[in-house]
């Protein structure tokens, strides 16, 4: 016998916060508010001032013990309408099952692991507060990018450092690496990671006016918007390559005017929404 029972129902958005109750008094364990089928969530960015568009309704769903399941099922339908789906759903152990969604990621000659996918030579990097697992695809477009260019390279750079994965990356690949981040938080967890993989980087929050570079690879994933900002330092400490991900395609003709002419485009990779660009000093 399966431990709940999932009833899930379309239903106008401004009927969700009545619908919910009412499942929560037939002994609901919990009730979600998920996108209609075949609709993906809004997310929001950085740069979003407007609020985004919604969609009228939403799929509501909720898990009730089988013994409570076909009153739950007759009243929830009385209620909306119509039709409620019905279907078995198992216990769920919710504080391991969010481990799914994090893999190895493979790279060249680097192989980056949360810790229980971990094997010796891993560069091992925890799910946490900071971003940088190696998964997203923007942090898999730099970790290419360093693999190809480390060879002929001997210092980096990395700009937003997060966890530290870009700048830890590059210091497995045998450069000096350095790391900088406004956020304090993600300073020291990226400190935590070079301890934990036993690798010589300098984390800090340093701004990048008062860094002296030049560096022969600056690596930097971040938004466009934060990229034009950024533009006169990230030019003035790219001694070899500028490295650069986290742009929406459509934004990044503002990023190369900001860093022309100064620096060269040399490639331009597109994966879904995300933009990688290289460019290097001619």
């Amino acid at each position: 016998m399966s431990s709940w029972v999932e009833l899930s129902v379309v239903v106008p958005r401004l009927a969700v916060p009545r619908l919910a109750r009412l499942a929560l008094d037939l002994g609901a364990s919990g009730v979600q508010e998920a996108p209609p089928p075949g609709e993906r969530p809004v997310l929001r960015q950085p740069w979003d001032t407007e609020a985004p568009p919604e969609s009228p309704t939403s799929t509501l769903l909720t898990w009730v013990p089988p013994a409570q399941a076909e009153v739950a099922h007759r009243a929830l339908e009385a209620a909306v309408g119509q039709a409620v789906g019905v279907r078995s759903a198992e216990d769920t152990d919710w504080s391991t099952a969010w481990r799914q969604h994090h893999e190895a990621v493979e790279v060249g000659s680097l192989r980056v692991s949360p810790p229980w996918l971990a094997v010796d030579g891993d560069l091992v990097i925890p799910p946490g507060q900071a971003f940088g697992t190696g998964d997203h695809p923007t942090t898999r477009s730099c970790l290419q990018a360093l693999v190809e260019l480390a060879p002929g390279a001997r210092s980096c750079l990395d700009v937003g450092c997060g966890s530290g994965v870009l700048a830890l990356a590059a210091a497995r690949l045998g450069l000096a690496a350095e790391g900088v981040d406004i956020d304090a938080i993600a300073v020291a967890t990226a400190r935590d990671n070079a301890v934990a993989n036993g690798l010589a980087v300098s984390f800090s929050t340093a701004p990048l006016d008062q860094l002296e570079g030049p560096y022969d690879v600056v690596v930097a994933n971040l938004y466009a918007e934060v990229l034009t900002v950024l533009a006169p330092d990230l030019v003035r400490l790219t001694g070899g390559w500028l490295v650069l991900a986290g742009i929406l395609h459509d934004r990044a003709a503002a990023v190369q005017d900001a860093l022309q002419p100064e620096l060269e485009f040399v490639s331009a990779e597109r994966e879904g929404d995300w933009l990688h660009l290289r460019c290097r000093r001619p």
